[in-house]
């Protein structure tokens, strides 16, 4: 059965294309039998439908950056169907302020695209020039400026998929406001690729800020950097993204505390912001406050947005997401801090100071990871891993303790995937 499927997937998308060597594409050590890489959603679909019929499991892969999340498959075999070739821009209208890609193409390529017309889609995704747009709307990763702009689901207006069969289905389209009915693209965002491969996809777009700044304010405790943090929600001020590290970067020291506040706009709006918030930062206790921090320094927001985000799995280490209200964020950290040092582990945390999204990194032996891992759970269900040996990814509950909405989510992919082909094992419902 696979020399046959191998035959008709090199016919299809040609040898150069197929390869049967997995090494570079493992799933938590686990090699695929066959690595394909279709030139159009054609050539996809097609390829879908010839893995469907032979009953062949199927990895999504873009930029492969995002590979570390989720549980290994529960299958022995499968095909890593890859989206890198599908990287073409299909429609751009600037003065809609709209645009639609092939979901092969890098964040990074379609940043130079809307540059030239002075252009955005202010997604901080981690690796920028690996992340594919389909990995980025899969994972429903987000960035830094999440408080200013919000996340992919608020600037995504159309999608295209192609689901396990290999039929290509469609929502949304190009009009910023063109949803009635169910908002059918809401279900791939963050999916993980278990309900269908994204091919394609649709944003609405904002102008670049004519002006930017950034302050690096430094704390001696939590709890200053959070009055801060507090301060700027109950104000007027608007700035795009406000950053608490603690911990980074790595050549810093484990109790180094920065809040990373980022401010666009109009250059007078800008200057507003930067006089009013450096007032508040000492206010709450700022031990310095420094504007346009230099590179050496090591937080340029680029930077910032990879920290939390491994592209490989280290022994002694583990990369968590935590998910809570804003208001919840400082003394569910404080829990979470607490406990590593109680078991003597090294914790760096990277958090939405204003959104209650976090990303952890833990360092330490691998028993005691494993045991404050399980009571970290106790205290806060929603913690999940997103990197981790392939050992404790097979052990450990990935996707925390607590889930809402499970048997919706079941259902909704016994719909779309019943023969569980996509990403099997992977995700919750996988």
């Amino acid at each position: 059965m696979m020399s046959g499927l191998q035959q008709q997937l090199a016919e299809l998308v040609g040898e150069t294309n197929l390869s049967a060597d997995g090494a570079a594409h493992a799933i938590h050590g686990q090699l695929p039998t066959l690595v394909v890489t279709p030139g159009s959603v054609e050539e996809l679909a097609q390829s879908m439908a010839l893995c469907y019929e032979a009953r062949m499991p199927v990895v999504p892969w873009g930029g492969g950056t995002r590979q570390l999340w989720g549980r290994p498959l529960s299958a022995t075999s499968f095909v890593v169907i890859k989206t890198t070739r599908l990287n073409r821009l299909l429609t751009y209208e600037p003065d809609d302020l709209t645009i639609s890609v092939e979901a092969g193409m890098t964040l990074g390529h379609l940043d130079q695209l809307l540059a030239a017309n002075n252009q955005m889609l202010p997604l901080d995704a981690p690796w920028p020039e690996r992340t594919t747009i389909g990995g980025l709307l899969a994972t429903a990763i987000d960035g830094p400026r999440r408080p200013g702009y919000g996340t992919a689901r608020d600037l995504l207006i159309g999608i295209r998929v192609v689901e396990a069969t290999g039929r290509i289905s469609k929502a949304g389209g190009m009009v910023v406001k063109n949803v009635s009915g169910f908002d059918m693209m809401k279900l791939y965002l963050g999916s993980l690729g278990t309900l269908a491969i994204i091919v394609s996809a649709n944003f609405k777009l904002l102008p670049q800020p004519r002006a930017t700044g950034t302050l690096a304010c430094s704390f001696a405790q939590p709890a200053a950097a959070f009055a801060f943090a507090e301060a700027i929600r109950a104000s007027y001020l608007t700035p795009a993204a406000v950053e608490y590290l603690e911990g980074w970067p790595v050549e810093a020291a484990a109790t180094t505390i920065t809040m990373l506040v980022r401010i666009e706009g109009l250059p007078a709006a800008v200057e507003r912001h930067v006089r009013d918030l450096s007032g508040m930062a000492a206010h709450a206790g700022a031990t310095a406050v420094q504007r346009d921090p230099p590179a050496e320094l090591g937080l340029a927001w680029a930077q910032v947005a990879n920290v939390a985000h491994p592209l490989t799995a280290t022994p002694g280490e583990l990369s968590l997401r935590l998910s809570c209200l804003p208001g919840a964020l400082e003394q569910t950290l404080a829990v979470l801090r607490d406990l590593a040092r109680r078991q003597g582990l090294l914790l760096r945390i990277d958090a939405r100071a204003l959104s209650g999204m976090a990303y952890l990194r833990l360092v330490g032996d691998e028993e005691t990871l494993r045991g404050w891992y399980t009571a970290a759970l106790a205290l806060h269900p929603q913690l999940s891993l997103i990197a981790a040996t392939p050992a404790l990814a097979a052990e450990l509950p990935v996707w925390g303790v607590a889930h809402a909405n499970l048997e919706l989510m079941q259902r909704i992919k016994q719909e779309f995937d019943p023969d569980r082909l996509l990403n099997p094992g992977r995700y919750l419902v996988g």
